[in-house]
């Protein structure tokens, strides 16, 4: 894979394409989560990456350096006027690790001291008692210095409609980036026009209640996803604590000893006693947590990022779930594919177990929107799971065409070399091609048509890309073929 420098040479080639924008729909859309997946994953090696399909739509056209935690961002685009701001995950060096650990509390809004008189000022949310993972606000205030000039950039060219995606330690980026970013529209600093859809991807949990109540309201209505594989242990950090100082002002426990006060001797003697017992630990456990994984683990940052001066920390570590929430739900048949394993503590973390699940739940997660995109027409068949490099040989003269009539219940089409026609079954997003076809007999030049035939025998469900552009034929466990519509 390369990426082209410098951006504004790029800026000036993208503008070149003559693509009409579209805009982005809310809802969550498994293709679109897919495509997203692609694109994240690419920031493995190629042993890692290798084993997830090339996305099919966006194309990499900028890798940020270096900054921070050991951070780094890539952007996309595709021919609609549209991009991607993929940000990476936790990596094997010890300072992106560090940021996962740095965790204790900040406010949602204040100003974090990066190196010298460079500062960060940041508005996540209004609500004072709102707080975040000050790791990774760490690691978005980096960030955000090189992603904001991209934006303006890909403004002046037209791109108003921009996905943010992050999978593990980018996804918990990806909640206070998106948040930053809204906030920065709100003051005016980034149009009104611009459009943002974000899916976080196996990510732990951003920060309080506070916060995720402002972050899914500022979101809601189909604008951000988390996606949560069941078996994964990573969406389960940090660890919460919950004191009493956690909830709102208004709540019972505010009078607690007031009340008890009131009680007779020595009920009243008894009733302290127990509420010291419940309430204590967890004050002390809250002051332990922000001891160990604020002020010590700040030492640490200090020496990557020497310059760093820390903000002072909100007490609280009641970190919670965050955003309008995805589950892939691991099954019996999961298990036996991904089984536990107590020495490969990532087993259900990567890319592959979560794209794994999607397919096999997809007719249960496909959007209202993408539902509405109709199968009828006619379809080229752009590339073929496992003729990928052998696709353009395989059918040099001409690509394999089909035609859906749902009415009729009917498919017929091209092979690329022989014309066939044969019945249709569709029903939600399973769909099931008769391999009873009728076909011409013309002597055709290699196995194109074989390997075409074949495939289609395999096919139980289908889902559209692209705002309904690209259509993927699917098995119940992987993309067999993806076509482009002709008509």
């Amino acid at each position: 894979m390369r990426y082209f420098k410098p951006f504004c040479l790029l800026i000036l080639l993208i503008s070149g394409f003559s693509a009409k924008a579209q805009r982005l729909e809310p809802g969550f859309d498994p293709s679109e989560y897919t495509e997203m997946m692609r694109i994240s994953a690419r920031f493995g090696d190629s042993s890692y990456y290798s084993q997830v399909p090339a996305p099919a739509i966006f194309r990499p056209v900028y890798r940020s350096a270096v900054m921070g935690l050991d951070n780094c961002w890539d952007l996309w685009t595709d021919d609609n006027k549209r991009a991607v701001i993929s940000l990476r995950g936790t990596t094997v060096n010890s300072d992106s690790w560090l940021a996962n650990m740095y965790a204790a509390m900040v406010p949602a809004k204040g100003t974090l001291n990066m190196n010298g008189n460079k500062k960060f000022n940041y508005h996540l949310a209004d609500n004072p008692a709102a707080a975040v993972h000050v790791g990774w606000l760490l690691s978005t205030a980096f960030l955000t210095d090189d992603i904001l000039p991209k934006i303006d950039s890909l403004y002046r060219i037209g791109t108003k409609n921009i996905y943010i995606v992050g999978h593990s330690q980018g996804g918990a980026i990806a909640y206070l980036l998106t948040a930053h970013l809204y906030n920065l529209q709100n003051k005016g600093r980034i149009p009104q026009d611009v459009r943002f859809k974000t899916y976080c991807s196996a990510g732990p949990k951003p920060g309080n209640l506070y916060f995720a109540y402002e972050y899914e309201a500022m979101t809601q209505g189909g604008w951000a996803y988390n996606v949560v594989n069941t078996a994964d242990w990573v969406p389960e950090v940090p660890l919460s604590v919950q004191t009493l100082d956690d909830f709102n002002k208004t709540n019972p426990f505010v009078y607690a000893k007031e009340y008890i006060k009131t009680q007779k001797f020595p009920n009243n003697l008894a009733l302290k006693y127990v509420y010291k017992q419940l309430d204590k630990p967890s004050r002390t456990a809250q002051k332990r947590y922000q001891k160990y994984l604020g002020d010590l683990t700040e030492k640490s940052v200090q020496k990557y990022l020497p310059e760093y001066t820390a903000p002072e920390y909100t007490n609280s570590s009641n970190y919670v779930r965050t955003g309008n929430t995805i589950i892939l739900l691991a099954d019996e048949a999961y298990y036996k594919v991904y089984p536990d394993v107590p020495e490969k503590v990532f087993q259900h973390h990567f890319h592959m177990p979560y794209l794994y699940l999607l397919e096999r739940q997809l007719p249960a997660y496909a959007s209202s929107s993408t539902q509405k995109v109709q199968l009828d027409g006619t379809w080229e068949v752009m590339s073929i799971t496992g003729q990928e490099k052998n696709f353009d040989m395989l059918y040099h003269v001409k690509k394999p065409i089909i035609a859906f009539d749902q009415a009729s219940r009917k498919c017929h089409g091209n092979s690329s070399c022989n014309g066939f026609s044969t019945t249709l079954l569709v029903d939600g997003a399973e769909l099931k091609i008769s391999p009873a076809m009728a076909m011409t007999k013309m002597a055709c030049e290699g196995n194109g048509e074989e390997v075409f035939v074949n495939a289609l025998k395999k096919v139980t469900t289908f889902s559209f890309l692209d705002q309904g552009k690209k259509l993927q034929l699917r098995s119940a466990d992987a993309v067999i073929m993806v076509l482009e519509r002709r008509k």
